[in-house]
């Protein structure tokens, strides 16, 4: 997790791709307009731990290997809109569900490019979803209608700090990767999400799993490849939350490894 001197020195530090969102809002007239937007909590994140995210936004498919050949890392982070279900063979299950195709163009081949070349990623909450449903996986596309035990939604009325504060636990798998990383078995995790995994994707592994049974983080099956998906915020809270901060701690890790060439690209098959 810390910044190597001697790449510092030569004026060079890991770049991470943060994923851009397309949002209508209003400008200072108050009419709506499309702008193009970044988390700016994963961004301040990206910074503290020493990180430089850059962004690429609506990048057409031919161009993402030239973009991704320079960063070191890939950060897909949340929004308020959901994974079309067309990717995954299935209608919206409600008319006014919001989209984001624009990011959904991007996104998908991305992580499948970051798989083949081995570069580091990590994903949380609509990210995600984008990783399970770019490998092949599915979503249960609303949470609220599935009904269970336990609530993973945020409620409107609730402040930002208490719509990101620990909602319910995660159990770990026995002797798994995010095991090793975090050194518990059970911890409690942020929940601010209407869907989650319906189906996890061939190659992906979960790691940790709500107490109704819901996939709440997991990982490609390599262990040479730092990729993996989080339900919960990881990066929000990781100076105060010790699970968090090894987590990220991680990620960073993998970013500095890219950066020195100690990461290959692995080569491996992926879904078209």
């Amino acid at each position: 997790m810390m910044d190597d001197p001697l790449l510092l020195e030569a004026g060079r530090v890991p770049c991470v791709w943060v994923a851009a969102s397309h949002r209508e809002l209003g400008n200072e007239h108050g009419h709506p307009q499309m702008y193009t937007v970044m988390d700016e909590v994963g961004v301040r994140t990206l910074l503290n731990l020493g990180l430089q995210p850059v962004c690429y936004p609506r990048v057409p498919a031919g161009r993402l290997p030239l973009m991704l050949d320079q960063v070191q890392g890939v950060l897909l982070g949340g929004s308020a809109t959901n994974v079309h279900p067309r990717h995954y063979g299935e209608e919206p299950l409600q008319e006014d569900m919001p989209f984001d195709e624009a990011r959904d163009a991007v996104t998908l081949p991305l992580i499948r490019l970051c798989i083949e070349r081995g570069v580091p990623l990590i994903s949380f909450c609509r990210g995600s979803h984008e990783f399970n449903v770019a490998m092949g996986g599915s979503m249960h596309q609303s949470l609220q209608v599935l009904g269970g035990p336990v609530v993973h939604w945020e409620s409107p009325e609730e402040s930002l700090d208490e719509q990101y504060a620990e909602r319910h636990e995660v159990a770990l798998l026995n002797g798994g990767e995010l095991e090793r990383i975090t050194g518990c078995t059970r911890f409690a995790v942020s929940s601010l999400h209407s869907q989650g995994v319906k189906r996890l994707a061939p190659g992906l592994v979960a790691e940790a799993l709500a107490d109704d049974g819901l996939v709440e983080a997991f990982r490609w099956h390599d262990p040479r490849q730092f990729a993996w998906g989080f339900q919960f915020h990881p990066e929000w809270g990781h100076q105060a939350h010790p699970r968090y901060a090894k987590i990220m701690g991680a990620f960073v890790e993998a970013c500095w490894a890219r950066l020195r060439g100690e990461i290959q690209p692995l080569g491996m098959g992926v879904p078209a």
